[in-house]
């Protein structure tokens, strides 16, 4: 039982490297669209790219990022389960309550490149993994309890693995009044990016279906057909609008839409693996001879592509003088390594204790989908620099024994 619980905690690592445009984002617990400036406006809200500004500059690696999560086993669990030699009724059963219908694991890493801003312009290059994983409560009481139901049966829709990694090179303009406001209305600005995409690798389970089933005369019974889709190289593209406005002295709102469009072609050593796993009509008196046939083929097959469903952003800003406070509600148009289809609202608070010291505390709700998240964060400002570090904890609002996941971020921005 100690190896199964440790397949599973490795699982959620190895397979977690849910969308960050950028790395500050962790500081507020993704509620950034109206707070990013410079640079990561190219990613939040190109709008926000104001003539008259500091040129600012990103640095390789100084603006990164990672994220692992799971929605199942925290420190505790994990500590508990490995300590114990047996495992009773009891102690499966707060393993399977714990799971919730699934297991899922997900992450996604950032890592700036480059980026430089000139006036209302800016130009940034940044790579990103995703990972997601996900596999029904059903599987693990298979393994738990061995079969207490005369047939499973096991798809794709909740039994999959998918992953991609691409470099974007991205340009925006942005601060440009929008035109034919009605006279007294407060002014809206608007502006755009569109970011290049090189894909440097993506793999998704394209087919998954697998059958259990025994009973007295027949036997066990199994089946298992898998197809695993795999690129090396790919490009590709996409582009967001946005649009902000100071409808206040005080207060600030918006919206963004991105991913128009967005797409990468896979066009290099594009492979399908397929799995096949039969077991037919085995008793305990055939336990000896051979029980399974596995076969494996891997074919070449043409190039394909993989769609970035679009995802809406609305957000809200408001200044309180010492603190101000924002909101983001993220809306993905469809479920995929890169987003999620269930909206998610995001609250955070920045403080300045001192004129050069910010710190901020960010919240994301949870969904059906995506736990809590919490994010603490500290910096160091001058007029020429802005340096931060930041953590974040899932599904406990502080990192530690109940934290189902952590992410860690730094910042550096250079401004002249």
């Amino acid at each position: 039982m100690r190896k199964l619980i440790l397949v599973l905690t490795v699982l959620s690592l190895t397979l977690s490297i849910s969308a960050m445009p950028s790395a500050k984002s962790i500081f507020f617990a993704d509620s950034y669209m109206l707070r990013a400036t410079g640079v990561e406006a190219n990613y939040w809200n190109p709008a926000r790219l104001q003539k008259g500004e500091r040129t600012e500059y990103w640095l390789p690696g100084l603006n990164s990022a990672v994220a692992i999560s799971n929605n199942a086993l925290d420190l505790d669990t994990y500590n508990f389960f490995v300590s114990r030699d047996t495992l009773f009724t009891a102690d499966k059963e707060r393993l399977l309550r714990d799971v919730k219908g699934k297991l899922a694991v997900s992450g996604e890493a950032s890592i700036s490149i480059y980026g430089y801003t000139m006036s209302n312009a800016a130009l940034s290059i940044s790579s990103r993994v995703f990972a997601k994983a996900k596999a029904q409560e059903d599987i693990l009481r298979l393994a738990l309890y061995g079969n207490t139901e005369d047939h499973y049966r096991f798809t794709r829709s909740s039994n999959n693995v998918s992953g991609m990694a691409y470099t974007d090179v991205t340009y925006g303009i942005g601060g440009y009044n929008l035109p034919f406001m009605p006279a007294g209305t407060p002014l809206i600005k608007v502006g755009g990016s569109l970011s290049a995409l090189i894909g440097m690798a993506n793999l998704e389970t394209n087919h998954f279906l697998a059958e259990f089933s025994t009973d007295a005369e027949g036997g066990v019974n199994a089946r298992q057909n898998t197809i695993i889709r795999s690129s090396t190289y790919g490009f590709g593209f996409k582009g967001m609008l946005s649009m902000y406005s100071q409808i206040m002295p005080q207060w600030e709102a918006g919206l963004s839409l991105d991913n128009i469009g967005g797409n990468i072609l896979w066009r290099g050593s594009n492979e399908e693996r397929h799995f096949s796993l039969a077991i037919d009509s085995v008793f305990v008196a055939s336990i000896d001879d051979d029980i399974y046939t596995l076969e494996e083929e891997t074919i070449e097959i043409d190039p394909y592509g993989t769609s970035l469903p679009m995802e809406l952003r609305l957000a809200s800003k408001y200044d309180l003088g010492p603190v101000d406070v924002s909101a983001d509600w993220v809306q993905g148009f469809k479920e995929s390594a890169v987003t999620s289809d269930t909206g998610r609202l995001s609250m955070a608070a920045e403080a300045h204790p001192w004129s050069f010291m910010p710190v901020s505390f960010g919240l994301s709700f949870p969904n059906s989908k995506i736990p809590l998240k919490a994010s603490y964060s500290i910096g160091l400002r001058s007029r020429v620099s802005e340096f931060g570090i930041a953590v974040q904890s899932y599904n406990s609002i502080f990192p530690g024994y109940k934290s189902k996941g952590v992410s860690l971020a730094t910042s550096l921005r250079l401004r002249f």
